[in-house]
């Protein structure tokens, strides 16, 4: 064999070893969660439902759906229906070994008939329908890591733009939601430009004691996929009621991203009767 076809043989060695693939010890991944979860009425209440994720252990990024708007990323947490329905939850949740989920379907009986007196006077008006405007006085929209903190962002007095000051807000006692704003509205998800923004007939849930520090809430429901929301775009859905007069409203909200899921940050707002 001559030295040229000794080089060929070589190279050819060398190529079927490079290409021979290298085996490597196998990793094992643990199996993936547990997607089911279980529900039950809290004792002597139908219209709160407790929800309990069963996923093992080693499980995280728990996601729940109520179908009533709101979502949570506990392991377990309570929701409240006060109206009679249909409302379909979902539970996602993930492991090392990747990710499950599951939906069930949760009938609600009986739509509970509030009385208009207290807080829901005070939102409503009841007969004499209350019209809320954003305040003008420090601190009207404020903004921060924690709840109720003000660390990232407060406004000056009349601090606000035209077009948060002509926005208006209207609770009905039957449910009814009204947002008026003149046509324009405030984008935050695009360097706070002035969009055109179309308000179908909207609707709210008054929620008792399931605020963050135990205050009553405002939930405002999805409508036709987008997210509708009380002073910002980025707030929502749900809005502890902090503090409730005739004449003058603070609201604290979580911030959310533009595709409607939870953001970092905490809003209040303050709001006058015109």
């Amino acid at each position: 064999m001559n030295k040229f076809n000794i080089a060929i043989v070589f190279s050819t060695a060398v190529l079927i070893y490079a290409c021979t693939p290298s085996e490597e010890d196998g990793i094992d991944l643990p199996d993936g969660p547990s997607g089911t979860f279980s529900w039950s009425f809290l004792e002597n209440d139908s219209n709160r439902v407790a929800f309990t994720g069963l996923s093992s252990e080693d499980s995280f990024l728990h996601l729940w759906e109520f179908g009533n708007g709101l979502t949570s990323v506990l392991e377990s947490d309570t929701a409240f229906y006060p109206q009679a329905g249909e409302y379909e939850v979902t539970y996602t949740v993930h492991n090392a070994g990747g990710m499950a989920q599951s939906s069930q379907t949760i009938s609600i009986s009986q739509t509970l008939e509030l009385p208009c007196e207290g807080e829901l006077e005070l939102l409503t008006g009841c007969d004499n329908q209350k019209t809320w405007i954003f305040s003008s006085e420090i601190s009207a929209i404020a903004v921060g890591p924690d709840p109720y903190s003000t660390e990232w962002y407060s406004s000056p007095q009349d601090g606000l733009v035209d077009e948060q000051y002509d926005d208006s807000y209207q609770f009905t006692f039957d449910g009814g939601f009204s947002y008026n704003n003149n046509g324009g509205t405030v984008n935050p998800f695009e360097g706070y430009i002035i969009n055109e923004l179309v308000v179908p007939e909207l609707t709210y849930l008054f929620s008792e004691g399931t605020g963050t520090s135990g205050e009553n809430q405002i939930i405002i429901p999805t409508v036709d996929e987008f997210c509708w929301f009380i002073g910002t775009w980025d707030s929502g859905p749900a809005y502890d009621i902090v503090e409730l007069t005739e004449t003058r409203m603070v609201l604290h909200s979580t911030q959310r991203n533009g595709d409607c899921t939870q953001a970092e940050g905490f809003f209040t707002y303050i709001f006058v009767a015109q």
